[in-house]
C-alpha cells in the first residue's frame, strides 16, 4: 500500500462523518411544494407537522452516526496507527444509521406510502454515506504493530462494551423502532447521566481496594439538604427583605454547591474510620448506610421536598437543546478519565489498590491516598445527587431504591477489579449505559423488567470471574 493511498485512507473516517452531518443538518430531505424543503429539524417534532407522513423514528440515529464517525475522523488523522480498530468502530456508525433507514423502509411498506419519488436529494445523500461508513471497513490498511491490533484495542473491556451497546441499539431499534426514539433515548442518557458520575468517585474507591455501600444512602441525604436549602430564597426575602434577583442566585448557588461539600465531608468521615481507625470500609459504609437513611427519615418527618424555586432545577436546562445532565457527564468522565491516566496522586490509587505493601515502600502515605478517594466519592456523589435533586418537580424524604446497586454495579461491570489496583472511569459510564439501555430495551421487547436484576447479577459474576481469572493468568 502506497504513502498516498495510507494517507487517503487516514481520511476517509473524518471526510464520511462530516458528509453525513451535512446531509441531515444542511440539505432538504423532504420536497414539499406548498411548504418548501423541510429539515429533519421540523420531521423530528412530530408527524402531523409531516405533511408526506415521513416515518422519523430513529431519526436521530444518523446524527448520533455522523457525531460518532467525525470524533473517530479526528482520532485517525491525529493516530493512524489505530487505524484498523477505528475502521471497525466508524463501520458500526454505519450500521447505526443503516438503522434509521432500516425502519423507515418497514414504515413505508406498513403504510403502502407512495412519496418514494419526493424524497429530497438529502435523503439519498444520508443512505449513500451510511452505506460508504459500513463498507470502508473493507478497504486495505497497513498493518499496525501488535499493541495497535484490533483485538488489542477493541478487547478490553471499554472496547466491548461499547460495541455491545451499538449492536444492542442497532438490534433492538430494529425489532421495535420506539426504542430509538429521541425521547426513548434522551431518558435512557439521563438515568445514566448521575449514575455515571457516582461510579466516578466509586471507581476510585474500589481500585484502592475498598467499597461503599452507603452511597445510595448518601445521595438521597444530599439532594434533601439541597432542596432544602433552595428554599431559603423565599426565608431570606421575608427575613432580611433579599427579593433582588442577586439575592436569589446566591441562594440557588449555595443550593448547588451544599451537596458537593457535604458529601465531600461525609466522605472524609467514612476515609478517617477505614484509614485512622481500622474499620473495614464494608462495616463502616453499612453503619453509615443506617444512620443516614434514619437520619433522613426523622428529619424529614417522611415529608416530600416541594415547591423549590424555579431556577433550581438544574437538571432541567437544555441548553443547546441538550440535557444538562449529559454535559456534566461527558464533562466529568473525560476530566476523571485524564486526571487518572496523568496524575501522580491518581496513578497512587492503583498502586495502593494494586500492592499496598509495595506502595508503602515507594514512599506512598496509604492512608492519605484513601482519604483521598473517599473525598473525592463523596463529591461526585454530591453532584450526582444535585442533578437527581433538580430533575423532578419533588424530593423524596428516602433514598432511591437499589441505586447503591447501580452504583457498584458500573464501576465493577465497567472493569474495576472489586480486588482492587485497576479499571477506568470510562469502562464504568460504558457500563451504566449499558445497564440503563438493557433495562429499556428489555421492556420494548415484551421481557418482564425483573429480568434485569438478573442480567446484573449475571454481568457482575462474568466480571469479577473474568478479573479472577486474568490475575492467576498474570502471577503464573
Amino acid at each position: 500500500m502506497n504513502a498516498f493511498s495510507a494517507g487517503l485512507t487516514r481520511f476517509i473516517p473524518l471526510l464520511l462523518g462530516a458528509l453525513l452531518l451535512a446531509a441531515y443538518t444542511l440539505l432538504p430531505v423532504v420536497i414539499q411544494p406548498e411548504r418548501g424543503a423541510t429539515t429533519p429539524y421540523v420531521l423530528l417534532e412530530n408527524r402531523a407537522n409531516n405533511e408526506l407522513e415521513l416515518p422519523t423514528a430513529g431519526l436521530q440515529l444518523v446524527a448520533m452516526a455522523a457525531l460518532g464517525a467525525l470524533c473517530l475522523g479526528v482520532w485517525n488523522v491525529l493516530a493512524p496507527q489505530f487505524g484498523r480498530a477505528i475502521a471497525v468502530l466508524t463501520a458500526l456508525c454505519g450500521g447505526l444509521a443503516l438503522t434509521y433507514f432500516i425502519i423507515f423502509a418497514r414504515d413505508y411498506a406498513a403504510e403502502e406510502a407512495t412519496y418514494l419519488a419526493s424524497l429530497g436529494p438529502g435523503f439519498w445523500l444520508m443512505l449513500a454515506t451510511a452505506g460508504l461508513l459500513l463498507a470502508q471497513v473493507l478497504l486495505p490498511r497497513p498493518r499496525p504493530p501488535a499493541r495497535y491490533a484490533i483485538m488489542r484495542v477493541l478487547g478490553n473491556q471499554e472496547g466491548v462494551l461499547l460495541l455491545t451497546v451499538l449492536a444492542m441499539t442497532i438490534a433492538v431499534g430494529i425489532a421495535n423502532p420506539r426504542f430509538v426514539a429521541e425521547r426513548n433515548l434522551s431518558d435512557i442518557i439521563m438515568t445514566t447521566s448521575y449514575i455515571a458520575i457516582a461510579a466516578i468517585g466509586m471507581s476510585m474507591v474500589i481500585i484502592t481496594g475498598n467499597i461503599d455501600i452507603s452511597v445510595g444512602s448518601l445521595m438521597g441525604l444530599l439532594a434533601l439538604i439541597s432542596g432544602r436549602v433552595s428554599l431559603l430564597t423565599d426565608w431570606a426575602s421575608a427575613t432580611f427583605g433579599l427579593a433582588t434577583p442577586e439575592a436569589r442566585g446566591l441562594v440557588i448557588a449555595v443550593s448547588w454547591v451544599a451537596p458537593v461539600l457535604c458529601g465531600a465531608l461525609v466522605g472524609a468521615l467514612i476515609g478517617f474510620a477505614v484509614t485512622y481507625l481500622k474499620i473495614p470500609s464494608i462495616v463502616v459504609t453499612l453503619g453509615m448506610r443506617s444512620i443516614i437513611f434514619g437520619g433522613m427519615v426523622v428529619w424529614t418527618n417522611g415529608e416530600r421536598v416541594v415547591d423549590m424555586p424555579p431556577e433550581y432545577f438544574l437538571a432541567q436546562m437544555r441548553p443547546l437543546n441538550i440535557p444538562m445532565p449529559i454535559y456534566f457527564m461527558v464533562v466529568l468522565v473525560i476530566v476523571a478519565a485524564l486526571w487518572m491516566r496523568y496524575s501522580a496522586a491518581a496513578r497512587a490509587l492503583y498502586a495502593v489498590g494494586g500492592n499496598a505493601e509495595a506502595a508503602r515502600l515507594s514512599g506512598l502515605n496509604e492512608r492519605r491516598v484513601i482519604m483521598q478517594a473517599f473525598i473525592l466519592n463523596g463529591v461526585f456523589a454530591g453532584v450526582a445527587s444535585l442533578l437527581y435533586a433538580t430533575q423532578f418537580q419533588t424530593i423524596q424524604p428516602t433514598p432511591q431504591p437499589n441505586v447503591e446497586l447501580a452504583i457498584i454495579s458500573a464501576a465493577v461491570v465497567g472493569g474495576v477489579s472489586i480486588l482492587g489496583g485497576t479499571g477506568t472511569v470510562i469502562g464504568a459510564m460504558l457500563a451504566a449505559l449499558l445497564l440503563n439501555a438493557i433495562r429499556s430495551a428489555l421492556v420494548f421487547i415484551n421481557v418482564s423488567p425483573f429480568w434485569v436484576q438478573a442480567v446484573q447479577g449475571v454481568l457482575i459474576l462474568l466480571t469479577v470471574l473474568a478479573d479472577i481469572f486474568r490475575r492467576r493468568r498474570q502471577s503464573t
